[in-house]
């Protein structure tokens, strides 16, 4: 392989904890090799020039939850499914993702699994890189179970789970509801297997949660969306999910930033509780998201997609969102009040610790992957670079 050079520059650069004005990155071939200010890191004579205009250059986007875009499915998924998917998320910032399915029909989530690990396994990547899949079901609480289709819904039983289990390779995270009869056994096969347990549309309470997390439970998909609070147990008023979650620090949490899902003093409140390291953005968009207005589907559901959300006909749930991560970074900034440098991190560095590729993604650092975007002030994408390639 011959050794390719290139630099971005002319731009100020986002590490996870500063801004370098008049920054560098340095890339050979498909890894970050240098990043610092301009003089101050030696510039290869033979490199190609990347000018990021006055800019900001930041690491790529990292969404972990996302069903669709550009009306490809991952619950009905199909050979085109994650070059789509890739292709469209590049224009927006973002340079890896875990694709989500939606509860459905076992041989649907199946199919899912099949067809990411064929394609990690021919090493196709079509834009951004697909780190994984995140099955969102069918272990869910039918209280709790939002736009997710309730005849899918099922208790986790080992004949019923384990042949999801045997896909260890390319299923990097569950969401589950840890008060159903089993799952306190599928939360340690899951992690067995290193694979995320997330806690989400779930009706629990604190006994069956404290439990669920001593065994592995250390996520929670979609904080504050589909989840139990505080209510009675025999007169005693006791912690449901959601104090549950915000109490214990060895769970995560994932905020979808589309600035309709949850208000900005519940974003507030998590991060005061847990942190930018505990605390990431996610889209949780549904395949709509770049089509028109109109009757759209995510699985077997149908979804009324206008005015910037997707929503359930009779008007009982959100069906995802029709968001991009480029957004989420906004929203966190505009209506959270985050500094831009914190913004970035929980769309880039934390997602990849959350989902265990930190080291190799997730911020602009020697011998990391070459995943780069460029954005404005107002978080418009300019240019995207995967793996030291100009894609966008």
């Amino acid at each position: 392989m011959n050794t390719k050079y290139s630099i971005v520059k002319n731009g100020t650069v986002i590490t996870p904890e500063d801004e370098i004005k008049d920054g560098i990155v340095v890339i050979q071939n498909d890894k970050i090799i240098e990043v610092g200010k301009r003089g101050e890191v030696n510039e290869p004579a033979d490199a190609t020039i990347i000018d990021a205009g006055g800019n900001f250059i930041s690491p790529g986007l990292i969404d972990i939850h996302v069903n669709g875009a550009n009306g490809a499915d991952v619950s009905k998924v199909d050979s085109g499914t994650f070059s789509t998917m890739g292709n469209f998320f590049t224009k927006y910032g973002v340079t890896s993702y875990v694709g989500t399915t939606i509860t459905a029909a076992p041989a649907d989530i199946i199919k899912a699994l099949q067809f990411a690990r064929a394609y990690k396994t021919e090493n196709k990547i079509d834009g951004a890189e697909l780190l994984g899949i995140h099955m969102e079901g069918p272990y869910l609480s039918p209280e709790q179970s939002g736009a997710h289709p309730k005849q899918f819904l099922a208790l986790p039983k080992p004949e019923h789970y384990m042949p999801f289990l045997e896909y260890s390779d390319v299923l990097l995270k569950m969401t589950i509801a840890p008060e159903l009869e089993g799952a306190e056994q599928l939360v340690k096969d899951l992690r067995e297997r290193n694979i995320v347990v997330s806690a989400g549309h779930t009706n629990g309470i604190y006994s069956e949660m404290k439990e669920a997390i001593d065994a592995g439970v250390n996520h929670a998909t979609h904080f504050f969306c589909n989840m139990s609070h505080f209510r009675r147990d025999n007169l005693k008023r006791v912690a449901g999910v959601v104090e549950t979650l915000l109490y214990d620090d060895r769970v995560s949490g994932a905020l979808i930033g589309d600035g309709w899902h949850v208000g900005p003093q519940l974003m507030k409140l998590l991060i005061k509780v847990k942190g930018i390291d505990k605390v990431c953005f996610v889209t949780d968009a549904m395949p709509a998201v770049g089509l028109p207005d109109g009757i759209h589907k995510v699985g077997d559901v149908e979804a009324v997609v206008e005015n910037g959300i997707a929503r359930l006909k009779d008007n009982t749930a959100y069906a995802g969102s029709v968001t991009t991560m480029n957004v989420c970074v906004r929203n966190g900034i505009n209506q959270v009040g985050l500094s831009l440098v914190d913004a970035v991190r929980m769309s880039s560095l934390t997602p990849a610790k959350i989902i265990g590729v930190a080291n190799r993604k997730g911020s602009l650092e020697n011998g990391k992957d070459a995943d780069i975007t460029i954005f404005d002030n107002n978080i418009n994408i300019k240019n995207t670079i995967a793996k030291g390639e100009v894609i966008f």
